[in-house]
């Protein structure tokens, strides 16, 4: 089994020297599509370059290689003929294969004793519904628990509800990701959205710091020294003094680190405010521990990304959920979910790649560049040399 390669340098690439590959990291569970979007049909999916069929069976759901290796058919075309056998039936000549091993089970328009079936196998990729989503992994090692790659706030859904929504971004995920990793864009970008137009201004002027995560799948982010107005001579105050006189709000907390402290340490161990988890999401949560965000992104080609973001709020009372599920339906999906997000999409998808020039606003982007392509590595290396050892007696 080969250890995954990464680019090699080219000077106009910003991300050559990082080696984080423009298809994406192989070797991780991703979230594809709502669960609720997979019906009786097979859906076709992109993830990571690798065109995929999912199909559901049942309460089980599978997923194959698009592609039939008899004659280039779509699966997703197909159907699952024989309910109950975990099988997809090519549409062109009947071709059937297991969800479970990709294995040939029959070839319905030569009979039951057609040469060679259980010899034509296609991909089967492992394949989850968790938290209203499909996940999917593509890797060349065995696929780990999906329950060990989720924050636990994930996993555990009888303390927490909450809700999720998704978009499509024309852009490569490692530009939709570096727009995760607390570069200080928000305080610029958003200052004006319908979510921050009345709080005082965010911090900006910042010097970041990015530290590993005890449980070694990310890093965490800590802002310090930040300022809500500067002057900067010849041009004057940012904010300009017209943006300022609306905001009404006191401030409420945000930008606050976590302290060791916190409910959010004690109860869930999250010790940073922001962190980017491997192998592309940004978990942002609250020093009380009670509301977590958790936006992943999936690699689709080199020209487009999925974007899976949950928003959930530990389950208190019955009257506090209600307030906020109203509160999400009624002001967070459109003010952040859908126009906050805008204001990034309509930047990310625009973006020319080339040679960057950094500066420390940047420290985050470059922290997170480093440490995925080494840990990609290393779960790669590691998980070929463990195909490669005999299994114990």
């Amino acid at each position: 089994m080969a250890v995954e390669k990464f680019p090699a340098d080219d000077p106009n690439d910003p991300y050559a020297g990082s080696g984080l590959p423009a298809l994406g990291l192989r070797n991780y569970w991703y979230p594809v599509m709502a669960a609720w979007r997979l019906g009786r049909k097979p859906r076709a999916v992109s993830v990571l370059g690798e065109a995929v069929v999912i199909f559901r069976d049942g309460s089980e759901v599978f997923a194959l290689a698009e592609r039939c290796p008899h004659r280039g058919a779509r699966l997703s075309q197909g159907k699952c003929l024989y309910p109950g056998s975990g099988t997809l039936t090519c549409p062109y000549h009947g071709w059937t294969f297991s969800g479970q091993t990709g294995s040939c089970v029959a070839k319905l328009m030569e009979g039951p004793d057609a040469p060679g079936s259980r010899r034509i196998v296609t991909r089967a990729y492992p394949v989850r519904e968790l938290r209203g989503a499909i996940w999917l992994f593509v890797g060349d090692i065995e696929a780990p628990p999906l329950e060990d790659e989720v924050p636990e706030v994930l996993r555990a859904s009888g303390e927490w509800h909450g809700f999720s929504t998704w978009r499509t971004y024309r852009c490569n995920w490692r530009i939709m990701k570096d727009n995760l990793c607390h570069d200080m864009h928000a305080p610029f970008v958003h200052r004006n959205s319908p979510e921050l137009m009345f709080q005082p201004v965010f911090p900006f002027a910042s010097r970041l710091a990015a530290f590993p995560l005890d449980d070694g799948n990310g890093i965490g982010y800590v802002a310090k020294d930040g300022r809500p107005s500067v002057d900067y001579p010849g041009l004057g105050t940012f904010p300009p003094k017209n943006e300022t006189w609306y905001r009404l709000l006191k401030p409420t907390g945000r930008g606050k680190e976590i302290d060791l402290g916190a409910q959010a340490v004690v109860k869930h161990g999250v010790k940073f405010r922001q962190s980017s988890l491997m192998p592309g999401a940004t978990f942002i949560g609250r020093p009380s521990g009670n509301y977590f965000a958790l936006r992943w992104v999936t690699p689709i080609d080199a020209e487009s990304c999925f974007y899976y973001s949950w928003s959930l709020f530990r389950r208190q009372s019955w009257w506090r959920t209600l307030r906020e599920r109203a509160f999400w339906i009624f002001w967070v999906s459109w003010a952040h979910d859908w126009l906050f997000s805008d204001q990034d999409k309509r930047i990310l998808e625009k973006v020319i790649v080339g040679r960057e020039s950094h500066s420390r606003t940047d420290a985050g982007v470059i922290a997170w560049r480093r440490y995925a392509a080494d840990h990609a590595r290393r779960r790669a290396a590691s998980g070929a040399k463990s195909a490669q050892t005999p299994a114990a007696e």
